[in-house]
């Protein structure tokens, strides 16, 4: 009886690690509609693709499975919310990534707290820029169809102004993230329209309240993972920044006429599995209501 349970209990492990791993290679969209009386009839049906939390991560040889999903989505621009890299790892694997998708797709880039401690950031931005990737630093473009715009802002993620170590207490860190997050969003968006839509990219969803009280539209984040594990009836058990049984790692939300958007990314970046998390690349289309 003894040995029957041990290799049930074994069988029972190695299939479930088996699981594990399967999981985090697999690719699924999630289609989102944001309807707006600010986006004009011409705009209708322009889609975005979110990229986010690469973590220089692959799929299949050279990312091929993760360019061929992209090219069977077809977007019209895709944006990238943060954490291409992973620390100090995987720079080559994301510039190749990075410069195969430019070549076909428009590319608005932001930065994540982990471009914010890698020491190869100063080798990113350059690379980026020279595949034509736009790189939104506190800062806006206007995304142009048929004569018609809408405003695309983004943001540096907090942690590029506030360097690790340092003699701030938790409660004086996120004090002083949401003071950078407010000062950047006004800087960002400075000078767009009230009339014209206006779509942020910020890699922190924890931040919400923050974006309820600014002059966006639509916010795209990351950064939570989709809460690493996620259980029935969660929002996941852990994500950073937020700590045990988060409320904001993935799906739409919705407030004070605002809508924010969370990808659960497509790479990993703890020894922690993604289990019943799997990669997601939102899609987003724009309607005109």
């Amino acid at each position: 009886m003894k040995n029957n349970f041990l290799k049930v209990t074994g069988f029972a492990a190695l299939a479930f690690t088996g699981y594990a791993y399967w999981s985090t290679k697999q690719l699924r969209e999630t289609e989102y509609t944001i309807a707006s009386a600010k986006i004009a009839p011409e705009l209708d049906g322009f889609r975005v693709l979110q990229l986010s939390d690469v973590h220089g991560c692959t799929f299949g040889r050279y990312n091929h499975r993760l360019i061929k999903k992209i090219w069977q989505l077809d977007p019209d621009i895709i944006v990238v919310t943060g954490d291409l890299l992973d620390g100090d790892e995987g720079i080559n694997t994301v510039i190749t990534l990075m410069r195969k998708l430019a070549r076909r797709y428009p590319i608005y880039y932001v930065t994540g707290n982990h471009e914010a401690h890698s020491a190869n950031l100063e080798d990113l931005l350059p690379a980026l820029a020279k595949s034509g990737i736009v790189y939104l630093n506190n800062q806006h473009v206007y995304i142009e169809r048929d004569g018609k715009t809408f405003a695309l802002a983004g943001i540096d993620d907090p942690s590029l102004q506030i360097q690790k170590p340092h003699d701030l207490t938790l409660e004086e860190e996120v004090a002083r993230e949401e003071e950078i997050v407010v000062a950047e969003i006004k800087e960002a968006t400075a000078g767009i329209p009230d009339s014209i839509f206006t779509f942020l990219l910020s890699h922190r969803p924890e931040k919400w309240a923050i974006y309820q009280q600014a002059a966006i539209d639509l916010v795209c984040c990351g950064h939570a993972h989709g809460g690493q594990i996620r259980l029935p009836g969660t929002q996941g058990l852990y994500a950073p920044q937020q700590g045990l049984l988060p409320k904001w790692t993935a799906g739409i939300h919705r407030a004070n006429g605002k809508a924010m958007i969370i990808s659960r990314g497509v790479g990993n970046a703890t020894p922690v599995p993604r289990v019943f998390n799997e990669p997601e690349l939102p899609v987003i289309t724009l309607r005109h209501k």
